[in-house]
């Protein structure tokens, strides 16, 4: 490649979602010059089942990227590197060629769900996971997902080479290079105390040891790994031979996104799902949360999290006739949230378990919608399901806050965050001031941030967090700590009451609902949270990041 012209430096960050990829052109001061958004959709026809072609993926991202390119004015050989960062678990197979072997399966796949109850179900198994790799895997765990195509589509497995994750995928077609992270290898089969792969949990997944040949070498998320190839920068705009880096889970990218992946802050993000990270140096592991090695080994973020944010929010707006998809979609949707923000903050309306899709409480509780009344409206429904969601990051920090501390204010983000509603809400049920992150794209942010760091436009990705910027603290209102008291301990009574009756459908008698709930939330909180149990043990705690 030709020596780069002299000028202004800039970086792109790429953000692969569940639905959606956007790629981001930063300057040196991490501002965006260029922004450019594909939708990637998920394929839902099959019951459980969430995947979409990796080529439909590749095409996503390189239309976001040209766009981005374009859109900025930027001379393609200034952007003196390239960050990725994409939503962890799921699965990406690819053969020896590097072309794809099937679609790539979401993290919120589920099809392998009687395979991570089974795990589950096994504590010596489940205790080598848990310790080993930090995390009791989700049915859309790529362990359990092996598992799952072992016996229903065994060939597949045969033809793979390697195991990606979705961020992976994008780096491929851009640099021909095969290769992961330590923040997204830990959601398989990384042992997190030597950060290798360990054929020890691979074992106890209940795999052979044979697919070890499918690991793909290890690297930290800022190492260059390759460069632009002529091919991919004939579709993206990039100028040919521009470094690109490993790259990183969309956890640890909105972290530093958001200025949080500093040991003690606690970043939580209302998005695809609902994610609750603290950063830290601690090794502490629990079923509650996931301990992932971070954009390097000796860093962690705790995060717990589910699919019960915009997922379910998205459903109830349908489910009262808005199509944020349709003319004036959003406009009926601000609407409606002007209406909800309008009705007295103490007035009781309806209590949703935001469970339509995913839960912390195991696969078998499902959503629901009480104490409805017949003068409650639209407005009364959306902001009891803005108050179950944020019960979410109740529920999930009051896990978290049994072994780690945090900093104030707490740090939000992620689409839902945008409504000044749901930030009010947060911090009430929180009890604790919520700050909101102003930059439109935290995860590709913190990609561009990594890969700056990497080639020398930053002294250190801590630097490069300095120039995030925040919105002054919303604090709890006074007014309102009965009303969430009251709020948390309905949902505590509707989980004890409705655990037997969502075990008894699931064909599970032994299962049950452990009493308690969302409970009292913050830095440090007690008390115990709800779970699933199977055989007088937890049963899995649904999680995967995210988010952003």
């Amino acid at each position: 490649m030709a020596a780069r012209p002299e000028g202004p430096r800039y970086l792109l960050g790429v953000d692969a979602g569940q639905t959606a990829v956007k790629a981001v052109v930063h300057d040196e001061r991490l501002r965006p010059v260029g922004i450019g958004r594909r939708s990637s959709p998920v394929d839902r026809s099959t019951p459980r089942f969430a995947e979409r072609p990796q080529e439909a993926l590749w095409q996503a991202a390189a239309e976001a990227i040209r766009e981005a390119v374009e859109s900025s004015g930027v001379d393609p050989e200034q952007i003196v590197a390239v960050g990725i960062t994409g939503h962890g678990d799921g699965l990406h197979l690819v053969d020896a060629s590097g072309s794809p072997v099937g679609p790539a399966i979401t993290a919120m796949d589920s099809r392998a769900h009687l395979e991570a109850a089974s795990l589950a179900a096994d504590p010596s198994r489940m205790r080598v996971v848990l310790e080993r790799s930090g995390q009791e895997p989700t049915p859309g765990a790529a362990g359990n997902l092996l598992r799952w195509l072992l016996v229903h589509d065994p060939a597949r497995v045969e033809a793979a080479a390697a195991m990606l994750f979705c961020k992976d995928v994008i780096r491929l077609r851009l640099t021909g290079v095969v290769a992961t992270d330590y923040s997204d290898a830990t959601a398989s089969f990384l042992d997190t105390s030597t950060a290798a792969w360990s054929p020890s949990i691979l074992s106890a997944y209940g795999l052979p040891e044979s697919l070890m040949r499918l690991l793909p070498p290890l690297h930290a998320s800022g190492d260059v790994v390759g460069a632009v190839l002529p091919a991919a920068a004939a579709l993206t705009g990039l100028a040919v031979g521009t470094p690109v880096i490993a790259g990183m889970h969309d956890v640890q990218a909105a972290s530093i996104g958001m200025g949080a992946l500093v040991p003690g802050r606690l970043a939580l993000v209302a998005g695809s799902f609902s994610t609750n990270g603290v950063t830290t140096t601690r090794p502490d592991v629990d079923v509650r949360w996931q301990s992932r090695l971070s954009i390097r080994p000796e860093l962690r973020i705790a995060m717990s999290t589910s699919a019960t944010a915009s997922p379910a929010l998205n459903w109830v707006l349908r489910l009262l006739g808005i199509d944020l998809a349709a003319p004036g979609g959003d406009q009926a949707r601000d609407r409606l949230f002007a209406e909800a923000a309008a009705l007295d903050p103490e007035e009781a309306v309806p209590l949703v378990l935001p469970f339509l899709f995913d839960s912390p409480l195991g696969a078998s509780a499902s959503a629901a919608l009480a104490g409805v009344r017949g003068w409650h409206t639209p407005a009364h429904v959306l902001r009891g399901t803005l108050e179950g969601i944020a019960l979410m990051h109740v529920w999930h920090t009051r896990a978290l806050g049994e072994k780690f501390d945090w900093d104030e204010p707490v740090v939000l983000g992620g689409g839902i965050a945008r409504a000044p509603l749901y930030v009010q809400l947060v911090a009430n049920a929180l009890r604790s001031p919520v700050t909101v992150v102003q930059n439109e794209e935290a995860g590709a942010f913190g990609a561009a941030a990594v890969a700056g760091a990497s080639v020398g436009v930053f002294a250190s990705v801590e630097e490069a967090q300095e120039l995030v910027t925040r919105a002054a603290p919303v604090l709890p209102t006074a007014a309102s700590a009965g009303y969430w008291a009251g709020v948390i301990s309905a949902f505590d009574e509707a989980v004890a009451a409705l655990g037997p009756w969502w075990a008894a459908r699931a064909g599970s008698p032994g299962a049950a609902v452990a009493a308690g709930g969302a409970g009292a939330a913050g830095g440090g909180a007690a008390g115990a949270p709800p779970v699933v149990e199977v055989d007088g043990r937890p049963a899995a705690v649904r999680g995967e990041g995210a988010g952003a």
